[in-house]
């Protein structure tokens, strides 16, 4: 079986690079991997997000400069090796840095799938429009997916990103949208992730919201043990995040792996 190799990129940031790459990407391959842990690299000279998951088993994760002397071997290591792995590229510069390296080195055909994060704003388009335009560049034949990030409700998804799908009230010039500018074979390659405050509370305990929701627990027990009302407190809330977070895995995660398996069925199995 073909091991993915899955790169997340945004030139822009603040889009949820590390959401989707962390609580999305991370736990899709890990159970590719048979719950073994994925290798997870981070292109990043301004933040290392993945550091907010430092009590996280779903990755081994290392931290990589962006300084054009050394990248270009490290994508030439990473890629060559038979394995999982997410690869998360930082924004602005490193963006551009990163994705000129894969081009010259040609390694960029060693990625099965790249996730384009992107919110609902009309800045976001203008910025997804030019990492796809680029990914096309270096490869024609680049198999693409975009994350919709923070999605409110995934019933009115294409009413919140309508810079994405268009203008469905038909008030609105929508020739800019993201839709237009996307290969036929790409333009059902999206997955919706849903807003939630699970995703602030599990990177607080330094988890993926998948880790704490496959947890087998029973805090309600553990009130028995409780004398105080600070320690009674924390079993309540702990137990309120374990119980909204397997509602998150059931509708929302399962539904991206979903997807992504779809996705990816002819790149595993080639």
């Amino acid at each position: 079986m073909k091991k993915l190799k899955i790169l997340v990129v945004s030139s822009k940031g603040g889009v949820g690079k590390s959401t989707v790459s962390m609580q999305v990407v991370a736990p899709f391959l890990y159970e590719k991997n048979n719950k073994n842990s994925i290798p997870f690299y981070e292109f990043d000279d301004e933040n290392i997000d993945s550091l907010s998951y430092g009590a996280s088993n779903l990755t081994t994760r290392e931290a990589i400069d962006v300084e054009e002397f050394v990248i270009m071997d490290k994508f030439i290591e990473i890629l060559s090796r038979d394995e999982f792995c997410c690869i998360d590229v930082g924004g602005n510069k490193s963006t551009s840095l990163c994705l000129d390296t894969l081009d010259e080195c040609g390694m960029v055909r060693e990625i099965d799938l790249v996730v384009i994060p992107i919110l609902d704003g009309e800045q976001d388009a203008i910025n997804a429009k030019k990492v796809y335009a680029r990914l096309k560049q270096i490869d024609s034949e680049i198999n693409v997916v975009f994350a919709l990030n923070r999605v409110k409700n995934k019933k009115y998804v294409k009413y919140q990103f309508d810079n994405f799908f268009g203008d469905v009230r038909g008030i609105f010039d929508d020739s800019s949208a993201m839709l237009n500018f996307i290969d036929e074979k790409h333009k059902e390659n999206y997955i919706c992730i849903d807003d939630s405050d699970m995703i602030k509370y599990s990177r607080k305990f330094g988890m993926t919201i998948y880790e704490i929701a496959v947890e087998k627990r029973d805090f309600i027990s553990e009130f028995e043990g409780a004398n105080t009302e600070k320690e009674k407190k924390l079993i309540a809330f702990k137990n309120y995040v374990y119980q909204n977070t397997k509602k998150y895995y059931e509708h929302i995660l399962k539904a991206c792996f979903a997807e992504l398996d779809t996705i990816t069925k002819e790149i595993i199995h080639d």
